[in-house]
């Protein structure tokens, strides 16, 4: 094989492979090479659910002093219980009849979590030196002395690269949560073929190649750092390792890779050039080889982007879109091209939803291109990235887009203060917010909302009305994430940080979401704000504000409730569990027993003097007071369970 291809864990990218495999995939086998993609990040999820592992999580149940063990194997326990049903769905998206598509989507995802909780592969770093050494030490270790997870990785590295024999292997880092994990694997690659050339590319190495440069677990196992697009650059470098490009007399090897940083041991050496080749000469991505059906989605879907960068590009914190303010930067396709890479998508892969993924995707030139995909007979469901645009004013264009097939937008929210956004540049305007909500609405487009917090100097003021905002809302979107500003390197937040009154710090610690994103999110410098809060204020108005979104979504739990208080007594979903009676808490009326719920990562604490539990598992719930009635509707409405008539007491005999 001429070229192996690797996205490596660990990610919340598993909704559908990211798609710069199928891209790089597509590009060099059409350039006439061999080439074999595989997404570790799933492979690995696929494995970590074994039964096994899950069994020795699970042993705890019973044994464990503090409440957080306990869950953890009541987690352990409950996928145990369904864990044929759940790697039926998950893997062939066979139908899962008792738990239903999301519950076992979300019990896998709980899983494998679990099974990653002590390994070093999902560890947060707190600067390059700590996860330069780290990645050293690791891979050191005797494979069997490794962790289970770090274990199972290298055991499907190695069948990789027994499958392909590769001349060259490609990883692709587009997440910082998958730079250490990709250090390592590149190590072991070294250690198990040590004469296969490695190449390390993505957001994160265009982002820190000069770090990455400067680590001594790079430049010992790493040969090449692909600062740009990695198609041409991938095409050139194949061509060479398998003696097809011309030799050119005097100048050294590769020298006419574009994109390419070559490493040795003591340094490295920048770029010849940047690529030449545009976007609207790149084809469609390739899934040959990807295990499309068997990502952590409930619903099967792939993706695919419009265009190379943003077209607006000037959101001060967006790393990506900045760099497509460098003339020439921003590249998109014509109508006719993408709708011929939606209708490769559909006929090679069977699968007729899709994701425009682009930063921010230009609508006008999506829905000339969805009219095409209609006009050649296909119907296709789709989904997009964009800002609330002018343009969904319309509620025509906004039925259209429906009628079209699209079915969600992704959104960022910062606010809706437009001195915020005028200074961060976002290019929007929050009085048009609410008009855009009540079109999508209206057109039944779901919006999922990712909200950001921390910007610059917001006051408590303009926090409380961007909250308000959303809570009037509620009904009219979801929410994908929460997370503060990061200042990330390449923004114009960190190259012209004085222009917005910020002060970078001039630690190398590093700054991040771990408080509140799955791995620390994004990673940038620490910085403040002139006039604004200190970060410790910014995470608790966040956190306030999520709190207060939960709470606004009590309103359709309330009327359910009500409905469901006729009844007396509540049964709980099998994957639910009752925590023993010592972690029950200590209060007014007896305190509380407390149930929990893996599936949606809930744990309720019931009042005993309004609800009582039986003694043995699967037995109900059952309500003592009105108020028991109401808690146990609002469970039903959680979906923890359904609602019931309590059981009558046993009949006895009347004494003579």
């Amino acid at each position: 094989m001429d070229l192996l291809l690797l996205f490596p864990p660990l990610t919340e990218a598993t909704l559908f492979p990211y798609l710069s495999l199928p891209y790089l995939a597509g590009h060099v086998r059409r350039s006439g090479y061999s080439a074999r993609q595989v997404d570790l990040s799933i492979e690995l999820v696929h494995r970590l659910l074994a039964g096994p592992a899950l069994e020795r999580e699970a042993a705890a149940l019973d044994a464990a002093q503090e409440l957080p063990g306990w869950y953890r194997a009541a987690v352990a326990d409950a996928a145990l219980q369904h864990l044929g049903e759940i790697r039926d769905f998950v893997l062939t998206k066979d139908p899962a009849p008792h738990l239903g598509p999301v519950r076992a989507v979300r019990l896998a995802r709980q899983s494998a979590q679990l099974m990653l909780r002590d390994s070093p592969l999902s560890q947060v770093w707190d600067d390059f030196a700590a996860l330069d050494q780290a990645v050293l030490q690791l891979s050191e270790v005797r494979v069997d002395s490794l962790d289970f997870a770090s274990r199972t990785l290298h055991a499907l590295l190695t069948e990789a690269l027994g499958t392909s024999a590769p001349r060259a292997v490609g990883l692709s880092v587009a997440f910082f949560s998958q730079l250490a994990p990709a250090l390592l694997i590149a190590r072991w690659i070294r250690q198990l073929l040590p004469g296969t050339s490695i190449c390390l590319g993505g957001q994160q190495v265009m982002l820190r190649h000069d770090e990455l440069a400067a680590m001594t677990s790079v430049r010992t196992a790493v040969d090449a750092l692909c600062v740009t697009a990695g198609e041409e650059p991938l095409e050139r470098w194949l061509g060479h390792l398998t003696g097809k490009a011309p030799r050119h007399t005097g100048k050294a090897p590769c020298s006419d890779v574009p994109g390419m940083r070559w490493l040795n041991p003591h340094g490295a050496t920048p770029p010849s050039r940047p690529p030449a080749l545009h976007f609207k000469d790149v084809g469609a991505p390739d899934y040959d080889g990807l295990k499309v059906h068997s990502y952590l989605n409930d619903t099967v879907v792939l993706s695919m982007v419009s265009c190379v960068g943003c077209y607006w590009g000037r959101c001060i914190f967006c790393s990506y879109g900045n760099r497509s303010l460098e003339r020439g930067a921003y590249q998109q396709g014509s109508p006719q091209q993408l709708a011929d890479t939606v209708r490769r998508i559909v006929e090679s892969t069977g699968i007729d939803f899709v994701t425009v993924v682009d930063e921010n995707t230009n609508l006008r030139l999506l829905a000339r291109t969805m009219r095409l995909v209609r006009e050649s007979g296909l119907r296709v469901r789709f989904n997009t990235r964009n800002r609330l645009e002018p343009i969904l004013l319309d509620p025509g264009f906004c039925k259209e887009l429906a009628e079209l097939g699209c079915e969600g937008m992704a959104v960022g929210y910062e606010g809706v203060t437009q001195r915020l956004l005028d200074r961060l540049d976002k290019g929007v305007r929050a009085a048009d917010f609410q008009t855009i909500l009540d079109n999508l609405a209206a057109a039944d487009i779901q919006v999922n909302f990712s909200v950001m917090g921390g910007l610059l100097d917001e006051t408590e003021e303009e926090a409380e009305e961007s909250l308000r905002f959303l809570e009037r809302n509620r009904e009219k979107f979801a929410v994908d994430a929460f997370e503060l500003m990061v200042a990330e390197p390449g923004t114009l937040l960190v190259t012209d940080p004085q222009r917005f009154d910020v002060i970078l710090d001039g630690s190398d610690t590093f700054a991040d979401n771990r408080e509140l994103n799955y791995l620390g999110g994004r990673f940038g410098r620490r910085h403040t704000t002139v006039g604004g809060p200190a970060r410790p204020d910014m995470l608790r108005r966040l956190k306030y504000g999520m709190r207060r979104i939960a709470a606004a979504e009590d309103s359709p739990v309330e009327a359910a409730a009500q409905r469901s208080a006729q009844h007396s007594a509540l049964r709980p979903h099998p994957w639910v569990r009752c925590a023993p009676p010592r972690f029950d808490t200590q209060g007014p009326g007896g305190g509380s027993a407390l149930l929990a719920d893996p599936v949606r990562e809930q744990v309720y604490s019931l009042p005993k003097s309004h609800v009582a539990r039986g003694t043995a598992p699967g037995e109900p719930l059952i309500a003592t007071s009105a108020h028991g009635r109401t808690l146990l509707g609002k469970l039903a409405a959680a979906d923890v369970g359904v609602m019931c008539d309590a059981p009558r007491p046993a009949a006895t005999r009347p004494s003579r």
